[in-house]
């Protein structure tokens, strides 16, 4: 008597909870920045978050693929969005940040809040691919052909990871086809995103080509290693046929979240146009932009704005300050990283009789540039060397030159942590290496008539 007592006054209690909870969600819904509650988010399509984690022994990692697919089960037609991964955000408990710190601040369940929150859309699914498991996933169907549209190098000593690939129609393997969609020039994010999306049509020109049956048993537990999703088999099924039919009649509709680039605190962002993006999320949803859902994108633009506007005035928040210390945080340890890699490399070199390290980490990679102008205009010269200074270089005039068309940004070393500190300078370049152990700067940046 007394078990069934207690049984009933669990189930009484645990009622109550229920209840009390799905009360309080009604009466006092959780609501974003826009003011909208989950239940006004737009949800006429099925739409998962697709997220590649590239996670660590020592690091929780960070999602540095990032894209919605929205799924239209009554025509079957489907659409995807990228999201830059430097998306500027506000992270539930963490302030503003970049979008792909919430995977490692929340893993996958903060991820899709956020992102529903940046949207204004409901996320229904997820699906998680693990970058450890893509180079077994690219091998496991045979390698991919793809045209790379430049040669691209590029070095990151803090992950370890070298990018060397020459302009041309190549046939890629899966170590190097990671490297293509890693690889970060002075296109930042958005040159990234063309390449991933790039690379993704290559890889469904060759999973539907006539000899992927030799290769589906390796690939089907590929993917069971390295895909986790809360998506029912039946759903992925229906959405492969309609990916595919798409595909092949008219073309799969891509998109990106619109935005502008912009250096905050020497911090690289992609700052969203909140209002842009939510016109075109009622679009790519095949809904009506309601008064309601407008006035909300307007608040959040406006929020957004006001955060930009605290940080460069100085007087942010102090969550804010807390992101921003973190982003910082990281940026010194990846240099600390960098600083060990060039002594290890120096002392290999030096019990080999060579002296080249050792003269290349003389510039210690602080990121001193020669500014010579060559754009023919008598003030882009200081505009560059303002925007250079704003993010975290240290320029030397070089004074003006014979008028160039493009930009050149030439490495006097081919150290990674150099290359990849000037890769980042705040305009259109190109880049090139010319070692010069003599050099008294890290880089010399030959401003052309490109110069915007």
């Amino acid at each position: 008597m007394k078990s069934i007592l207690q049984t009933k006054i669990l189930m009484i209690v645990t009622a109550i909870c229920v209840v009390g909870y799905i009360a309080f969600g009604y009466f006092f819904p959780e609501t974003g920045l826009d003011n909208l509650a989950p239940t006004d988010r737009l949800n006429l399509k099925k739409n998962i978050v697709v997220m590649g984690v590239d996670e660590r022994s020592d690091d929780v990692g960070r999602s540095d693929t990032l894209f919605v697919v929205m799924f239209d089960s009554s025509n079957k037609s489907a659409s995807l969005l990228s999201v830059p991964r430097d998306t500027r955000v506000r992270i539930d408990g963490h302030g503003w940040d970049k979008i792909n710190h919430a995977y490692a601040y929340g893993g996958r369940e903060l991820t899709q809040k956020t992102v529903e929150e940046l949207l204004g859309i409901k996320i229904n699914n997820y699906v998680m691919v693990d970058f450890k498991g893509f180079t077994g996933l690219v091998d496991a169907i045979g390698g991919i052909d793809i045209d790379v549209e430049k040669d691209m190098y590029y070095h990151d000593t803090w992950d370890g990871f070298t990018v060397d690939l020459k302009k041309g129609r190549q046939h890629l393997d899966g170590k190097t086809a990671i490297q293509y969609v890693r690889f970060r020039d002075e296109e930042g994010d958005i040159g990234r995103i063309r390449r991933q999306q790039h690379f993704l049509m290559a890889v469904y020109d060759k999973i539907t080509s006539a000899d992927m049956l030799l290769h589906i048993p390796g690939l089907a537990k590929q993917l069971t290693s390295m895909v986790k999703t809360d998506m029912p088999l039946g759903d992925m099924m229906d959405l492969g046929r309609a990916l595919h039919s798409m595909v092949k009649e008219k073309g799969l509709s891509m998109a990106m979240v619109p935005g502008t680039p912009k250096y905050i605190d020497g911090i690289s962002y992609w700052l969203p146009d909140i209002t842009d993006l939510r016109e075109l999320m009622v679009k790519m949803q095949g809904a009506t932009m309601t008064e309601h859902y407008k006035s909300a994108a307007e608040l959040m633009e406006k929020e957004y704005n006001n955060a930009v506007e605290k940080v460069e005035k100085g007087d942010d928040s102090e969550e804010n300050k807390e992101a921003i210390k973190e982003e910082k945080e990281l940026k010194a340890k990846k240099e600390e990283k960098a600083k060990e890699e060039k002594k290890k490399q120096a002392d290999k070199d030096k019990d080999a009789g060579k002296n080249t390290a050792s003269q290349e980490a003389s510039s210690d990679s602080r990121g001193v540039v020669r500014l010579v102008n060559c754009s023919g205009s008598k003030t882009a010269g200081a505009e560059a060397a303002a925007r250079l200074r704003n993010a975290g270089f240290e320029v030397i005039s070089g004074g003006s030159g014979e008028i160039i068309a493009n930009t050149v940004v030439v490495s006097t070393t081919n150290n990674g942590a150099v290359v990849n500190r000037l890769s980042n300078v705040p305009f259109a370049h190109q880049m090139r290496i010319s070692r010069d152990g003599a050099a008294d700067c890290d880089g010399v940046i030959m401003l052309g008539s490109d110069f915007k």
